[in-house]
């Protein structure tokens, strides 16, 4: 097996560790697979949006994020691109304040290097209807 094969398989690996620790409440686990210095990028138009650098950066996101909503997501699709990886998930967010949700799938876009998650880009499919989960029901 080629050094480029090994390393896609063993992104895919750590991505599927991941997602295998947070999706079971690890998320201490799931942190320490992330580089220190990751990026992570969530569309600006999301309360937590926006470009978060480091694991500081991830835990603010987090808990902004954890400000707004709950979270399912379900088991997810991985695809191996080299370094990079694709992951999908359908995932339903309950917001706290209205209780209402939205179930949308959401690609990431995820790089890792040495073992460790370096960058995630997240494309939630709807993020119209994921903010429409905050709002006040109109009269």
């Amino acid at each position: 097996m080629s050094t480029a094969a090994s390393e896609a398989e063993a992104a895919v690996e750590t991505v599927h560790e991941v997602s295998r620790r947070f999706r079971a409440g690890d998320f201490e686990g799931a942190f320490r697979l992330y580089h220190p210095d990751i990026g992570v990028e969530q569309p600006a138009s999301l309360p937590h949006g926006g470009r978060h650098e480091g694991l500081p950066g991830l835990a603010a996101m987090a808990a902004e994020f954890g400000r707004h909503w709950e979270r399912t997501i379900g088991e997810p699709r991985i695809l191996g691109l080299g370094a990079s990886v694709l992951q999908v998930t359908t995932q339903t967010w309950t917001a706290k304040e209205t209780a209402r949700s939205a179930t949308v799938d959401v690609v990431e876009l995820i790089t890792v290097a040495d073992g460790l998650v370096t960058e995630i880009r997240v494309f939630p499919q709807d993020t119209h209807l994921l903010l429409a989960t905050l709002d006040a029901p109109t009269a």
